[in-house]
């Protein structure tokens, strides 16, 4: 991050603001809405050509409209980088937590961990290795040794 000052309180202002516009919006769109209408509660139905899906779409789209410029401003700050540095730093230390925590359970449980898991996993690739080599071997004794110079050539 650069060495600028950052004014967090004009930031704060300009964040607000637009945040303000956005509610403003979508209260006077709301209020637009014929369910609200006086004349509707009076027995005068307008709603007959009033489409509820148009009107919720119009309503969610001054809604993105208004909210993507305070979510641009806000991940464009200095704020939200550092933010989200000390979120990502503070995440991983509370997944090792959890990774101890969770080994610790195991153990006193009395079942295996991963890291059991792993050694066993290991150990069975090395004893797997080793047959295979041994297979070689009684392949090129019962051959006479012919399989192996024929690897070799090859």
């Amino acid at each position: 991050m650069s060495e600028e000052k950052f004014d967090y309180m004009d930031y704060y202002k300009k964040f607000y603001a637009v945040w303000e516009k956005t509610m403003s919006e979508a209260l006077e769109t709301w209020s637009k809405s014929p369910f609200l209408n006086k004349d509707v509660a009076a027995g005068n139905d307008k709603t007959m050509d009033f489409d509820p899906a148009l009107y919720y779409k119009k309503l969610y789209e001054t809604w993105e409209k208004s909210m993507s410029e305070a979510l641009e401003m806000w991940l464009k700050s200095p704020l939200f980088a550092a933010s989200a540095g000390k979120l990502i730093e503070k995440s991983s230390g509370f997944k090792k937590y959890l990774d101890e925590v969770m080994e610790r359970s195991l153990n006193n449980m009395r079942l295996p961990t991963k890291n059991d898991i792993d050694r066993v996993l290991a150990s069975l690739n090395n004893l797997e290795a080793k047959i295979n080599d041994l297979w070689d071997k009684i392949d090129d004794l019962k051959t006479g040794g012919r399989a192996t110079t024929k690897k070799s050539s090859s």
